[in-house]
């Protein structure tokens, strides 16, 4: 064989093995799509930089290989905590704020107290697209906005319902405003839970603060005892009316009946006596003897006889 012959061989054998190679490594970029998505995670398919597909959801799937798409793994399903304690007098952050600033970090309410919160967020992601082209670093901002949140919500309630009965009205007000300027910015971020975790004066006036709260809930305890009181008293006070009604129209029926009927024997005692004056006369006379008489122990009776005057000396039944 010649050198020409051999060179030639050379070359050819050369080139199918670079092409194999060529084969291979083309398949391995090809293969190299291939991409698995997990149960607690969304995937966003980018194609030079740009949305192709916001939404692939758990398992295995093929995206074409970098530089034309990249896949960006979200986790959807993680619940996230944010505590923002900006304006928690115990907090690193007011420590730094108070370090550069030399003020202490309070909010001021709507009657020009102060107090100091301590907040937590729970958030997650609702909208991987737009979560990651808007708030990929989203603690951040969204302590700023949580922060001045609470500074509008607390600027329009007074000390004493901030302290008292307003804290469920300030997390529903903070979560509803937060998440409207969310919305807003097309942060794909929902919030799911805002809570208060401590809300008091500055720890220099707390005391008087104290003094004042105990004040109203002793108010607050002397009105419900005599609200109980009330309750208590008034049903009792309509019973013994009822009563006192009740025994009065059975003594007017009493009254009434023995009115009626004294009326009645009158009449016909003045019956009997018109047919016989006299001698209804005597036996009135002698039926009250009968009921007077025994009820004293010596009585004198004056009687008028024919002859003049008669005197009689009685004495008590069983007497001498």
């Amino acid at each position: 064989m010649t050198t020409h012959a051999t060179l030639r061989w050379s070359l050819q054998r050369t080139g199918r093995f670079a092409l194999w190679i060529a084969a291979g490594l083309l398949v391995l970029y090809l293969a190299s799509g291939l991409f698995t998505v997990q149960s607690n995670e969304i995937g966003v398919v980018l194609r030079f930089g740009r949305v192709s597909d916001p939404k692939v959801p758990p398992g295995i799937h093929y995206s074409l290989p970098w530089p034309v798409e990249r896949v960006v793994r979200v986790p959807v399903r993680n619940v996230m905590r944010l505590s923002v304690d900006d304006f928690y007098e115990s907090s690193v952050f007011a420590s730094h704020f108070e370090t550069m600033t030399g003020l202490a970090s309070y909010l001021v309410t709507g009657d020009n107290n102060i107090v100091t919160i301590s907040c937590v967020l729970q958030y997650s992601i609702q909208d991987p697209a737009k979560y990651l082209f808007s708030m990929t670093d989203s603690e951040r901002p969204l302590r700023t906005l949580a922060a001045s949140t609470l500074i509008h919500t607390v600027a329009g309630l007074g000390i004493d319902d901030i302290l008292t009965t307003g804290k469920a009205m300030i997390q529903l007000t903070v979560k509803h405003e937060l998440q409207t300027l969310l919305d807003e910015l097309d942060s794909g971020l929902v919030i799911s839970f805002v809570e208060l975790q401590d809300v008091r004066p500055p720890a220099t006036v707390q005391e008087y603060f104290n003094d004042v709260i105990n004040a109203k809930i002793d108010k607050e305890k002397k009105i419900n005892n005599a609200i109980s009181y009330r309750n208590e008293a008034i049903p009792k006070a309509k019973a013994e009316a009822d009563r006192m009604l009740r025994g009065a129209e059975a003594y007017q029926q009493r009254v009434v009946a023995g009115a009626e009927g004294d009326s009645e024997r009158f009449l016909a005692v003045l019956a009997e006596y018109s047919r016989a004056p006299e001698v209804t006369r005597r036996r009135l006379y002698h039926e009250l003897l009968e009921e007077v008489l025994p009820q004293i122990e010596q009585a004198t009776v004056i009687d008028r006889g024919a002859d003049g005057p008669l005197i009689r000396i009685v004495g008590a039944p069983g007497s001498n």
